[in-house]
């Protein structure tokens, strides 16, 4: 894959990552509309906590990290045919496993569910409501890792747009079930939703699977070399994510042991920063994927520290301004989306506090995920792993020491410290694998891109202090606030990205243009 497609593929992923983004606060917006926060909503999150760990642990996780570059060596090397039969090995041999998972999932959900859920234990009724969901949702996960392997093969075979817009109709039907099931099931109508979500997620891209040749066949090695592999790279894989999982997980039982709500306070102010963070960290990363493992599987290393480079500097150039601009208005924002029905003035509270300090670490979020592609492509997937299981330790002790004075805010807090310290460490041992990373270059970028965060970010503080001082409604007063510190921080960021000719914003523009 050339450096323009990859620049194509960037923007649609990210076209695609923009309206599932939007739909899934709408998701959100529906969600707190009908149900606030509650202790129904929380038991609704802490089930859906196993069914999602082992999908960013298997699907988006082990799965992709250590196919992506084993099938991209595999087409390059063997041939298409070849190719064909590895990943109907790796298909098989995942429907198994997976089938094992999710009844072992459900058949011991009243074991295991009350360890994580450690705040409930008092009030008997949530406990048990949160381990019926967890049982309603597990098959979720079997839909969803299928539809994971099936979104890496397209990747592979340059097609991005049935997985990049897949996901939107996940959250269409969790607002179906919520408003057309919810009045006859109540909570459980969300349950019935995110699995009604993964099996759509999956039937979307089915026929983009055909038309890229791909056909089934009954297959079924764990002998074969290219599945050898695939395994190889995929036990220290789990271990990472294991490790990136664990530290969510624990960060809810933290959560389960203050005050109600403060679980779906963490999780709403997370949705609201993965929002720039998929748009672009995560589009960026998923496009990069198999350039990088193309390049490293073709010995091509100078193409490879370029590609890295350009990916880390279009990451500082968005997300940055997005942290600055989250804290600023994140809680006229919060109000604006969720603070109607059932969620009340005290969740905008605690909801903002969680993302103000979420947003200290979102850069690091996004370009770790950059820095590990570059591990995985290179087949290195112990140095992440090493690094994760360091942070991971650190998180816990974050968590204990910030707990008690922050609250849930604390546990935010906790979670930016270690994803800056991972960032940190990454870099380093990468520039160091690579022998330079054009360092230089990056700091260059870096110091551009804050002064232009500095400028906006004054500008968009002035919008929102004016606004606040007029005497209307609440709520036309938050869309105008909103809007005009959206729209100024949007004009003054292009216009200084365009003036100081900054070669990143000229990538970011070409990949949405060509979509």
């Amino acid at each position: 894959m050339s450096k323009h497609k990859v620049i194509r593929a960037a923007g649609i992923v990210g076209l695609g990552t923009l309206f599932s983004r939007i739909l899934g606060l709408v998701r959100l917006q529906v969600i707190a509309y009908v149900f606030g926060y509650s202790i129904a909503t929380d038991a609704f999150w802490l089930g859906f906590t196993i069914p999602n760990f082992f999908r960013l642990l298997l699907a988006e996780g082990a799965l992709s990290t250590a196919f992506i570059p084993v099938f991209s060596e595999w087409l390059a090397k063997e041939g298409e045919e070849s190719a064909r039969k590895l990943v109907n090995n790796v298909l098989n041999l995942i429907i198994l496993l997976l089938l094992l998972i999710v009844s072992v999932g459900i058949f011991f959900a009243p074991k295991y569910v009350p360890y994580l859920a450690v705040g409930f234990r008092q009030v008997s009724s949530q406990m048990g409501l949160t381990v019926r969901l967890t049982q309603i949702m597990f098959p979720f996960l079997f839909f969803i890792s299928i539809a994971a392997l099936v979104m890496a093969f397209l990747n592979c075979k340059g097609h991005f747009a049935a997985p990049a817009f897949a996901p939107i109709f996940f959250s269409l039907a969790l607002i179906s079930c919520a408003f057309l099931l919810a009045p006859k099931y109540g909570i459980y109508s969300l349950g019935i939703g995110v699995v009604i979500g993964g099996a759509l997620q999956l039937l979307v891209q089915i026929p983009s699977l055909i038309r890229k040749g791909f056909r089934y066949y009954p297959l079924l090695s764990v002998n074969h070399p290219g599945v050898r592999k695939v395994a190889k790279l995929a036990g220290p894989a789990i271990l990472g994510g294991i490790t990136l999982q664990v530290n969510i997980i624990i960060n809810r039982i933290f959560a389960s042991t203050l005050a109600t709500g403060s679980v779906s306070a963490l999780l709403y102010a997370m949705r609201l920063i993965q929002f720039p963070l998929g748009i672009f960290a995560i589009a960026l990363s998923t496009a990069i994927f198999p350039r990088l493992s193309s390049l490293a599987a073709e010995g091509k290393i100078e193409e490879l520290r370029q590609t890295v480079s350009l990916g880390v500097r279009v990451v500082l150039l968005v997300l940055i301004p997005s942290s600055l601009g989250l804290i600023l208005i994140g809680k006229p924002l919060i109000s604006l989306l969720f603070e109607h029905g059932a969620f009340v003035a005290r969740d905008t509270l605690m909801t903002w506090q969680a993302l103000f300090y979420y947003s200290l670490g979102l850069l690091a979020m996004g370009e770790v995920m950059v820095l590990a592609r570059a591990f995985y492509s290179l087949h290195d997937v112990f140095t992440p792993v090493k690094v994760s299981l360091a942070v991971l330790a650190l998180n816990i002790l974050l968590n204990f020491l910030l707990i008690s004075p922050l609250k849930h805010s604390g546990l935010a807090l906790a979670t930016s410290l270690s994803m800056i310290f991972n960032v940190i460490i990454l870099f380093f041992l990468l520039r160091r694998r690579l022998k330079r990373l054009q360092g230089k270059k990056i700091f260059f970028s870096l110091v551009k891109i804050s002064f232009i965060t500095i400028t906006m970010g004054m500008v968009v503080y002035l919008m929102l202090k004016g606004v606040s001082t007029l005497d209307m409604p609440s709520l036309v007063s938050g869309i105008i606030q909103v809007s005009l510190a959206l729209i100024a921080g949007v004009v003054v960021f292009f216009s200084l990205c365009h003036l100081l000719k900054l070669e990143e914003f000229k990538v970011l523009l070409e990949a949405f243009r060509k979509v």
